[in-house]
């Protein structure tokens, strides 16, 4: 064999380029958890915000995002930033419904956290999503046009009247003076009925209460029939304001 054909092999073998594999160019997925996990526990929050964040970058799916964001929610809860540590426990747990928590938490982290997961559970069950590693669905078939709005028949004949729309606001009032105005009346008989016993009676002690007891019937009967024309006033007013407002009606027969 050429002595230059075994010089160039022991060389290609002892070469580092192929002796050894090239090194990795950084921490992956799982070192970067780690060491997102590790800076929680020592209480190093703002450092393992930073490894969380190093490690979304270098996800691969959805399910490597829910396990970023659910450790994110738990940091976040322990800064006291309760309402984004709601928002990425629901975005992690829409990726991954039945994560567990992967740190040991307070147990009022963990009732947060099972409240979201409880509210995702809902939501999914109205809205399934794919898992997070599904592949995309390609097709090539061609979208069916969507039809057009139904249309009327071309013998159709519209018939379009227009009908006053009944005033509610109005006869409410006015059914509140009349009611107003009848209790009104009622007291000003009572007021006049004391004044009449009060009249008729012999001892100054009867007299005066019966008299205590028609002004106080007769000054209610004049705030209830002062309330009352107020009311009629109103329905009076709202009447012609909206009496000519006309609502459309559409009727379409074949």
């Amino acid at each position: 064999m050429d002595l230059r054909i075994v010089l160039g092999v022991a060389l290609m073998l002892v070469s580092p380029a192929w002796g050894q594999p090239a090194a990795s160019p950084g921490p992956d997925f799982q070192a970067r958890m780690s060491a997102a996990s590790q800076a929680y526990e020592d209480l190093d929050y703002e450092h393992s915000l930073e490894q969380l964040d190093a490690a979304k970058a270098v996800a691969r799916d959805g399910g490597e995002r829910g396990r970023v964001v659910i450790l994110r929610g738990i940091v976040l809860a322990d800064l006291g930033r309760r309402k984004e540590s709601l928002a990425a426990f629901k975005e992690g747990l829409s990726l991954l419904p039945d994560a567990s928590l992967p740190v040991k938490v307070s147990p009022k982290v963990s009732r947060d956290f099972e409240e979201v997961r409880r509210n995702v559970q809902r939501e999914l069950a109205r809205n399934p999503r794919p898992p997070p590693d599904a592949p995309l669905a390609m097709t090539d078939a061609p979208l069916e046009p969507t039809p057009p709005p139904a249309l009327a028949p071309p013998a159709a004949q519209a018939e379009v009247g227009r009908s006053r729309s009944l005033p509610v606001l109005p006869l409410a009032l006015l059914g509140g003076g009349v009611v107003l105005g009848g209790l009104g009346g009622y007291f000003g008989l009572q007021s006049r009925g004391n004044v009449n016993s009060a009249r008729d009676d012999a001892f100054y002690s009867d007299r005066t209460a019966h008299l205590d007891s028609a002004r106080g019937q007769a000054l209610a009967a004049n705030v209830l029939l002062g309330a009352a024309v107020t009311a009629a006033t109103g329905a009076a007013i709202t009447w012609l304001l909206t009496g000519d407002s006309l609502s459309p009606r559409t009727e379409v027969s074949p």
